[in-house]
């Protein structure tokens, strides 16, 4: 929902609960908060004076259970519970991010669960938003996971300790698959499956050229908001920097992010066309490069002037200002043969399917190495050059540290694989004769 969405249902005011707020005793108030201990005494204290913050209508509304000790802590307070007309565990803990995808936002929590450094807390956490998920969907899963992995196995069976619990404090929930006392419903009881990380580090490492993929990575996206050039509305030929949300509204973006980015760009160039090509574009004419094509600043200014096509033309517009930035990267950083040797090495078998030496690998991404500028994109290449199948050895594996010429920090963030139990394909010679215990030193 947006602000506009919001205020058309009679909300003047949307405010953090965490920050100091200014009182509004003549209006009633919504609260919608997790069901922790901060979020419950910043409410409390918002009626433990004598003048109360907000007015007589009190309705409150938890992401999650709220646990007994806090609800009794809510009833001490008298002038609370006198304005309270609501109060109910909603199970939206989860943020829906797309249609078919949720985040619990928690980026903070990889490293404590794999170091087992207080992972006891981020467990706990996830498990009840994960609760909070299925109770949303209806959905009481079977549970499946690998039992070689010592965080999914703790995770998997802390989830189906919460959710039994769950479903015995709710009788009345139901749930796909759950026979004849529940809601009609064509499908079984749904799976949950608990991947680790641990057993794929390669994928999220490798340079994915679909829009989607390419937009995260190489630019410079906070959350939804993307900013980009865009044309000005006085003069087709200018730019000015513009903020733009990748989100569900767009249905552009909903539409192409899933696809190749040269498909993208295609499907943009062809829309252009075919407005270009319509009965009122076809006035327009000219002004085009040899061989018919338009160039992107041509396109943008053909656009401006068809007024009916005005919407259509600023989300096509954006989209093949944001495509093109993704080409230049890719061009600039030279992705397309780094991503060759990526696929290499973490398949052994270059574009020809041919299997090359681990010399000539090697000697490749060290020229590379030494040419690279960023040093995140240098850590990426040796962490997938670690977990190739090939592996390392001890000479090789030196070698390519001293080409990548790393900072402590990121000779760390190498070595941290063997802290998650990652899956290397190589050993040091020390390894293979029998001593040390780890791939480094």
């Amino acid at each position: 929902m947006g602000m506009y969405d919001i205020m058309e249902r009679r909300i003047s005011i949307v405010e953090s609960l965490d920050k100091k707020r200014a009182p509004f005793p003549d209006k009633g108030v919504i609260y919608l908060m997790e069901a922790n201990e901060t979020s419950v005494n910043s409410l409390v204290e918002d009626y433990a004076n004598k003048k109360a913050l907000y007015g007589p209508n009190v309705f409150l509304f938890f992401l999650q259970r709220l646990p007994n000790a806090l609800l009794e802590n809510i009833k001490q307070c008298r002038p609370l519970v006198k304005r309270v007309k609501a109060l109910s565990e909603i199970n939206i803990d989860f943020l829906a991010k797309e249609e078919r995808a949720f985040t619990f936002n928690m980026r903070n929590s990889f490293a404590p669960i794999y170091t087992r450094q207080g992972s006891g807390k981020f467990e706990d956490l996830i498990v009840n938003k994960l609760v909070t998920v299925c109770a949303t969907l209806n959905e009481y899963p079977h549970i499946r996971f690998s039992k070689s992995s010592k965080v999914a196995d703790g995770m998997a069976n802390l989830f189906h300790k919460r959710m039994d619990e769950f479903v015995a404090s709710n009788p009345t929930w139901w749930y796909h698959g759950g026979g004849k006392d529940a809601k009609q419903s064509q499908r079984d009881r749904g799976v949950l499956l608990l991947l680790d990380r641990a057993d794929d580090c390669m994928t999220p490492l490798m340079h994915d050229f679909h829009y989607q993929a390419m937009v995260m990575d190489l630019l410079n996206v906070v959350g939804d908001r993307i900013t980009t050039q865009s044309e000005t509305t006085e003069d087709a030929t200018e730019t000015s920097a513009k903020d733009f949300l990748l989100d569900e509204k767009d249905e552009l973006w909903v539409e192409l992010r899933g696809k190749h980015i040269a498909q993208v760009i295609e499907i943009l160039s062809a829309r252009i066309r075919d407005i270009m090509n319509s009965s009122t574009g076809g006035a327009l004419g000219g002004n085009k490069e040899e061989g018919g094509k338009m160039s992107l600043t041509d396109m943008a200014a053909a656009l401006k002037a068809l007024p009916e096509y005005r919407e259509i033309m600023s989300k096509l517009s954006q989209h093949m200002h944001i495509s093109h930035e993704c080409m230049d990267v890719f061009s600039t950083e030279s992705l397309m043969d780094l991503s060759e040797i990526e696929q290499t090495l973490a398949t052994g078998q270059d574009d020809e399917g041919r299997s090359p030496k681990m010399s000539e690998i090697i000697d490749r991404v060290e020229l590379c190495l030494r040419k690279m500028k960023d040093p995140k994109m240098r850590v990426r290449l040796i962490l997938i050059a670690t977990l190739s199948p090939n592996g390392l050895n001890f000479d090789d594996r030196n070698r390519l540290l001293d080409a990548a010429d790393f900072s402590r920090s990121d000779s760390q963030t190498v070595e941290n694989l063997k802290v998650m139990g990652a899956k290397m394909g190589g050993q040091s010679k020390t390894e293979k004769k029998g001593g040390g215990g780890g791939f480094f030193r």
